[in-house]
């Protein structure tokens, strides 16, 4: 039970620092990380959190069907989508709204770099109190603590689906940071002209937390962070991590097309050498 509580705390901790390996990779064609823009994205995720759960919890009233009392009703996937399109709106709106107002102070500036650390703030905050839960739970269960049915769960779930479910939160994490960065650029492209792709934004931040919801409700698994709910099925993870995988070597590869590349050191002339001497 020990090594098991020590292998999930430290996927916890994976979980929590897992994406500055998108930020490293996609920075070798950036230029140096500003740590303004990285607090100012978490704090735009914190302040649009608040409205995004308040009309989600009242989309979920409205569609309670009559009769039960005003409670929520089990989501379907159109409900999910309707909720996560409002999450989205809130979420991308804010971003949006401070790199327009940037825009207009710098009429003609390239934003796409300020867009990108926005969306690496984002990413860095999102779902961070998840890595939190597992690193509590994995200390819990080293001590020997196996009360409530999320432990139990955890300490009794066959190795192989503890890792492939560990696997998948983390996928979805590095993803996440991906997707992040890759919408904070289509919002620069929004703020300097463009103002289309800001409903581009609005329905990719969306659909990318609805698809897999979707494709795991078709194939009768459940979301792998019901691991912390006291759910661990194998077949829900691989799912998970192959689609987790994929969405993050596609905003990827498009986010490292479109940042370009520091400019390369001038090298001194001799000229300048010799007065340097």
């Amino acid at each position: 039970m020990l090594i098991r509580g020590l292998f999930i705390a430290a996927a916890g901790f994976l979980f929590i620092f897992s994406p500055g390996v998108p930020i490293r990779l996609l920075l070798r064609q950036a230029q140096a990380i500003r740590r303004s823009a990285l607090l100012q994205g978490i704090v735009i995720w914190l302040v649009a959190l608040l409205p995004a759960l308040f009309f989600q919890s009242l989309l979920r009233q409205i569609a309670a069907p009559a009769g039960t009392g005003g409670g929520e009703p089990a989501p379907g996937p159109w409900l999910t989508l309707g909720g996560t399109l409002l999450a989205a709106f809130f979420l991308q709106g804010l971003i949006y709204l401070i790199l327009r107002r940037q825009a207009r102070r710098q009429p003609g500036a390239d934003l796409t770099g300020e867009g990108l650390h926005l969306g690496f703030g984002v990413g860095l905050i999102a779902q961070v109190f998840t890595g939190l839960n597992l690193v509590g739970a994995g200390f819990r269960l080293a001590l020997g603590s196996t009360e409530g049915a999320i432990l139990q769960a955890l300490a009794a779930a066959p190795g192989v689906d503890l890792a492939a479910g560990l696997l998948a939160m983390i996928a979805f994490r590095i993803a996440l940071l991906a997707v992040s960065a890759a919408l904070g650029v289509v919002l620069a492209r929004a703020a300097m002209g463009r103002r289309r792709l800001f409903w581009l934004a609005v329905l990719l931040e969306a659909l990318f937390s609805w698809l897999i919801l979707v494709v795991q409700r078709v194939s009768g698994a459940e979301n792998p962070g019901l691991m912390l709910a006291g759910s661990v099925d194998l077949a829900t993870s691989l799912i998970s991590l192959a689609y987790y995988l994929a969405a993050f070597a596609l905003a990827f590869w498009w986010v490292r097309g479109q940042v370009p590349p520091p400019p390369a050191p001038t090298m001194p002339s001799r000229r300048t050498k010799r007065v340097a001497h």
